[in-house]
């Protein structure tokens, strides 16, 4: 799991031997809330939760500390958690609000939790599903100082700049020969060769012909026999087919270099 540069060697020793001593450790090297970093002293309404989850995920990930308190002067209450939420549950109250794709941990202590937000830029920006008492839907937050706020127009062209850069690494190398054909593949995979029709269309009268439609379009296909047809939008040539037509172009070509032909 990658983790934001800002937080520090202390996380990491937290995550590989989460001890006390490591957790109280963390505590002492902090300064306070920040972007990648909050504080809380018991676990809050689930869509409060799903806005700073989004809110970091957008920012570059971060941590969020339950069962303490930060003070005025900057120091820690330790009081600790009065009951600890497995991450079935935690998953159970985000879910409505969260794509998917958002990735986190919860890791566990005897009386304290910390919620970790990956960082995963190549699915940036993460996007409000549902609409709560603390969150907007279709909205997209980001970590500001210790609150989270809805992005600016240069605070979303930032993180949109972190997804192409992610996606297409300023390397100044093209795509190799299996990168370019995996992406082919996937565009294949994202259509149907076929497509199901009514058999024998023509023997529904005309008024249950549309019955039938109005019940397709609310999912119920009915008792009728349906056939599998070429889907016209589908490609002539398969994948397969494509491959083998450039392996036999790639093979004239090296034999005019040869002086074959």
């Amino acid at each position: 799991m990658e983790f934001p540069k800002q937080i520090k060697d202390t996380v990491y020793r937290l995550l590989q031997e989460p001890t006390l001593d490591h957790f109280r450790e963390f505590l002492q090297d902090q300064t306070g809330e920040h972007n990648a970093i909050d504080f809380k002293q018991e676990w809050i309404e689930k869509d409060k939760l799903a806005k700073l989850m989004l809110a970091l995920a957008n920012y570059g990930g971060g941590i969020v500390v339950f069962g303490v308190h930060e003070n005025d002067d900057k120091t820690f209450s330790c009081n600790g958690l009065k009951e600890l939420q497995a991450k079935e549950q935690i998953g159970t109250w985000i879910k409505p609000y969260i794509s998917s794709s958002l990735k986190y941990e919860a890791l566990n202590g005897k009386q304290f939790q910390m919620l970790f937000v990956e960082d995963t830029p190549q699915f940036l920006p993460f996007i409000s599903r549902k609409e709560g008492s603390n969150i907007k839907p279709s909205t997209i937050y980001i970590r500001r100082g210790t609150s989270d706020e809805q992005v600016t127009e240069e605070e979303l062209s930032h993180i949109l700049e972190r997804r192409i850069k992610h996606i297409f690494p300023v390397t100044g190398k093209p795509l190799v020969l299996e990168e370019h054909l995996e992406q082919l593949k996937i565009l294949y995979n994202h259509i149907e060769p076929t497509i199901s029709k009514i058999k024998n269309p023509e023997d529904i009268p005309f008024a249950q012909a549309l019955k039938t439609l109005a019940a397709l379009a609310k999912g119920f296909t009915g008792a009728y026999e349906y056939a599998p047809e070429k889907n016209p939008l589908y490609p002539d040539e398969s994948y397969e087919e494509f491959i083998a037509s450039l392996i036999d172009k790639k093979k004239k070509k090296i034999e005019r270099v040869l002086d074959l032909q």
